[in-house]
Order: structure tokens, then C-alpha cells, then sequence
């Protein structure tokens, strides 16, 4: 793949989850003060909010996944590399090529599951139990949002190649 190709993919991706991430942000806030204003109906007024745990139960999902690419594209996720440390930079790169190509195979299957349950929840017309909302617009968002993560870790992966022969050799 050529160099300004990856670099316009890397932007336009980073910019996505970015606006992804942020809009996840708000659905936790959205959150925060739903559970907040429940509480407060619930103990103080003996009216809690009807709904809010089938409201939070969707927003919860959704910015799991709403956050997933940004997480990959920063390196947030939990790595254990106490030994990988000390080894060269050409096979630490090697181990980042390799369980980031691992990475985007399961990924992917996880991206695949969950669009097949989000078309499960559309054609079953699932609902909430109180509202009665439906709930394949956030199954079809989740399912859209984790391709934000295979497409993260292939970034990376080609990062990490280029330390090999014919790349840039930075680590």
C-alpha cells in the first residue's frame, strides 16, 4: 500500500473515531445525569425515572463501542510488555505486526457477530421492556463502530512493518 494512501487513511480514521469517541462522551454524560436525576427521584421524592435502567443498559453498549477506535488508534488498550521491552526494535515490531494481524482477525469475527445480531434485532423487531423502544439502531451502531478497531490495528500493524527492510526503520 503507498505511503500517502495509509497517511489519508490514518487522518480520515483518526478523525472518525475522534468524533465517535466524543459522541460516546455525551452518551456518558447523557448517562451520568440520567442515573443522577433517577437517584435523586428515587430517594428524595420516592419517584424514581422509569426507564433509566433500559436507557442505560443501550447507552453503556454503545459507548463501549463508540470509544473502541480511538482507544486502538492511541495505544489505550491493556498491554503486558514487560519482556517485549528488552528485545531489538525490529522484533518488537514484529510482535506488534503479528498480534495486531491476530487483533483484526478477531476483531473482525466480533464486527461480524454483531452485525448478524443487529440484523437479528431488526427483522425480530426487538424492544425495551418499559419504553418499548427499538433496539437494532444501537445493535447497527455498536456493529458499525467495532470496524473502527480491525481498521486501528491494521494502522498499526503497517507501522510496525515499516521497520523491517525497505521501511523507514523507526520503532
Amino acid at each position: 500500500m503507498k505511503e500517502g494512501a495509509i497517511r489519508q487513511l490514518e487522518h480520515l480514521s483518526r478523525r472518525a473515531t475522534l468524533w465517535l469517541a466524543r459522541v460516546g462522551g455525551f452518551a456518558l454524560a447523557l448517562m451520568m445525569v440520567l442515573t443522577f436525576c433517577d437517584v435523586i427521584g428515587r430517594y428524595f421524592f420516592n419517584a424514581p425515572i422509569l426507564g433509566t435502567v433500559e436507557v442505560t443498559e443501550l447507552l453503556m453498549g454503545s459507548i463501549i463501542y463508540l470509544g473502541i477506535g480511538l482507544t486502538t488508534f492511541s495505544r489505550g488498550h491493556i498491554r503486558v510488555d514487560v519482556l517485549v521491552g528488552y528485545l531489538p526494535p525490529r522484533v518488537r515490531a514484529g510482535f506488534e505486526a503479528v498480534t495486531s494481524a491476530i487483533g483484526i482477525v478477531f476483531s473482525l469475527l466480533i464486527s461480524w457477530q454483531l452485525w448478524l445480531k443487529a440484523v437479528d434485532t431488526l427483522e425480530s423487531n426487538d424492544l425495551t421492556q418499559i419504553w418499548f423502544l427499538p433496539v437494532w439502531p444501537v445493535a447497527f451502531t455498536m456493529a458499525l463502530c467495532s470496524l473502527a478497531m480491525p481498521v486501528g490495528l491494521f494502522y498499526l500493524m503497517v507501522e510496525a512493518l515499516r521497520v523491517f527492510p525497505g521501511g523507514d526503520k523507526r520503532s
